[in-house]
């Protein structure tokens, strides 16, 4: 099973702006990270069309970095939510991905052979060229379907190039 985790975030200011930064770890390894410029994203939050605070005995500037502050706290904790809820998902449909291209890629080698000699001999007995061996294996990589026949298809591709 895929663990997320938030591994730290953090503001800083950088160049007179604000950033927040998240970074992500998968089992406890750095993968990368989501980075926010609070300055850009604000004004977006924020549509207020009255500049003074609702409350007197808070100064007006010290108020609205006050409810700036809090409003990115919980904006960022609800976004490391939803992120590390969908990379755990998208990690392990990426794991079986990689099992699924590797079988493919089994299949291949048992259809034409492994090696780069065995591959040179089928295109050489189809008249065709290694270019064409390759765009097709790249179609059976990517193809969805189950249906795609690795020996049927080449020879179909053979007699339409022919």
């Amino acid at each position: 099973m895929v663990e997320t985790n938030r591994r730290e975030t953090h503001a800083s200011k950088k160049d007179g702006g604000s950033d927040v930064r998240v970074v992500v770890e998968v089992d406890g390894t750095p993968i990368g990270f989501l980075e926010l410029d609070i300055d850009r994203l604000w004004p977006l939050l924020s549509h207020r069309k009255r500049d003074n605070s609702p409350v007197e005995w808070v100064d007006s500037a010290r108020f609205d970095s006050l409810v700036r502050a809090a409003v990115i706290k919980r904006l960022m904790s609800r976004l490391e939510q939803q992120l590390y809820s969908t990379l755990g998902d998208e990690i392990v449909k990426a794991q079986l991905d990689v099992e699924s291209f590797m079988l493919r890629a089994e299949t291949a080698a048992q259809t034409f052979g492994s090696t780069r000699a065995d591959i040179e001999k089928v295109v050489a007995d189809s008249g065709r060229t290694s270019a064409d061996f390759y765009a097709l294996f790249w179609e059976y990589l990517l193809d969805d379907g189950e249906g795609f026949d690795l020996k049927k298809e080449w020879k179909a591709a053979r007699k339409t190039s022919q």
